[in-house]
């Protein structure tokens, strides 16, 4: 695969050199111009009278050259006719104040209008155009009503950061349901997290990690660990350490993960991505090339990266601190654990990585989507079951230039299709995707054919929204209550 590249860091160890790749920015789009708009062709008139002595003054008036009218007659006409310019300078300033002012209010409609206000407006391609529902545990009237239902509606920014990073994990349920868990960061550098139960078609209040050091805006990778069940959750500490924690489906306070031991001064640049799948956490590494870490049992972590993915020389490299995910490639996920790495790579494309168990039959050998990304920009993934088959069908999301959510999908025929728009979305933002967890427990170690798991988390106008796909395309889901 041309875009596989030799690993520069192949002796063993945790610790990297610093890159010397060149600075990459994030894509950051144009504000709205706040200038208000001149007005066409002013009426500039001259002032018609003379200030003198705090009052107007009226030059007199001379009776006409050659016999005409009388003084006093023509002063008493000039003083009508001073009368009549001065309603007609009146009206005109009037007006001239109602036409500015109309301007510059409508301009400044128009920039408060220029950001997306609800997902139908913002998708051109969901076939459905209704606002995301309201949820039904929120407690908080600014959370709890659709994006739409008010144009006063403000988000509680204590509650959600702007552009927090985001992460979602979830397994199916006894029955035909299932449960899922997303993950947060508030603006207080707390970690949150809530979970939706399709049951009862509702999201729980949020749990607040009060006992959590997390770095300012720092990446998040949920997964689940099958055979407790328990959660599994990796982030960046406030030195921008590697650290993780995990806490069981009804426990609240969360314990410290055994990874922290296996890194326990691993550190990364800033703005450094996670991706999780159990078994498997990736992270990019200073040399832009990225670690794989899995958990054996009965061997708890290790760095699989010096291994090999393939082989002990081949591993991914991508572009300075891609978006990054991981998704099963095939439905019996078991050992040898075959997965997938999406991410951008240096020519600024969209790139695909199989790894963890070679097999002919897996789609993701077929080729690759030729689409340019932003730099920096989400990566998010979810994968189906095919009908019948051992394959996966996947389905990528990330943030074009112009602010909106895009996907490429490969279907049935290992074809990549799109890229298809999902929906308008926050500059910045950051995408989760939900895939079932799968492998470990016998009882769940294949990846299912249904898409109602299949769904995505981003920012719109500084909520948390999701979208849903079904059989006809992607619609408006529910807006996540986040206090």
């Amino acid at each position: 695969m041309s875009y596989h590249q030799r690993n520069e860091d192949s002796q063993p160890g945790l610790e990297l050199a610093h890159s010397d790749d060149p600075e990459v920015y994030y894509y950051t789009p144009d504000k709205p111009d706040s200038t208000p708009i001149p007005v066409e062709n002013p009426l500039v008139l001259p002032p018609p009278f003379k200030p003198e002595g705090g009052q107007y003054y009226v030059p007199p008036v001379d009776a006409a050259p050659g016999g005409g009218e009388p003084a006093a007659e023509a002063k008493g006409r000039s003083r009508r006719k001073l009368w009549i310019i001065l309603g007609v300078i009146i009206a005109i300033i009037v007006i001239i104040a109602a036409v500015v002012g109309g301007v510059v209010g409508s301009r400044a409609a128009s920039n408060s209008s220029s950001a997306p206000l609800t997902e139908a407006q913002g998708s051109n391609q969901s076939p459905s155009n209704q606002s995301p529902s309201p949820s039904t545990e929120s407690t908080s009237p600014t959370t709890s009503a659709s994006p739409t239902s008010s144009l006063s509606a403000t988000v509680n920014t204590t509650a959600v950061r702007p552009r927090t990073k985001l992460s979602i994990t979830g397994r199916r349920i006894a029955g035909s349901g299932f449960m899922s868990r997303l993950f947060w960061q508030g603006g207080d550098n707390k970690m949150r997290t809530s979970r939706y139960t399709s049951t009862s078609g509702s999201w729980s209040s949020p749990l607040v990690f009060n006992n959590i050091d997390a770095q300012p805006g720092t990446p998040i990778a949920a997964t689940i660990y099958l055979n407790f069940p328990q959660f599994e959750v990796f982030y960046l500490d406030s030195s921008a350490r590697f650290r993780g924690l995990n806490f069981g489906e009804d426990e609240r306070v969360p314990k410290p993960d055994s990874v922290n031991d296996v890194l326990a001064d691993y550190t990364v640049e800033n703005d450094t991505k996670i991706a999780a799948y159990w078994p498997y956490v990736v992270l990019q590494a200073r040399n832009s090339t990225f670690r794989r870490y899995v958990y054996g049992p009965g061997v708890g972590w290790f760095n699989d990266t010096v291994q090999g993915w393939f082989n002990p020389e081949v591993v991914p490299q991508g572009d300075p601190n891609t978006g990054v995910a991981v998704v099963p490639i095939v439905r019996d996920f078991q050992q040898p654990y075959a997965a997938g790495l999406a991410y951008r790579d240096r020519t600024g494309h969209l790139a695909l990585f199989p790894f963890g168990g070679i097999d002919t039959g897996v789609a993701w050998y077929s080729g690759t989507p030729d689409v340019e990304i932003p730099a920096k920009t989400a990566i998010a993934g979810l994968a189906v079951t095919r009908r019948n088959s051992n394959i996966t069908n996947t389905h990528i999301l990330y943030q074009d230039a112009a602010r909106r959510i895009q996907t490429v999908w490969q279907g049935d025929d290992n074809q990549w299709q799109g890229p298809e728009q999902v929906g308008q979305a926050d500059a910045g933002t950051d995408i989760a995707c939900l895939t079932e967890q799968a492998g470990d427990e016998p009882r769940l170690v294949s990846v299912s054919d249904q898409i109602d798991m299949s769904r995505c988390y981003y920012q719109l106008n500084g909520f948390i929204v999701e979208k849903r796909l079904t059989v006809t395309g992607w619609i408006d889901g529910d807006r996540i209550p986040v206090e």
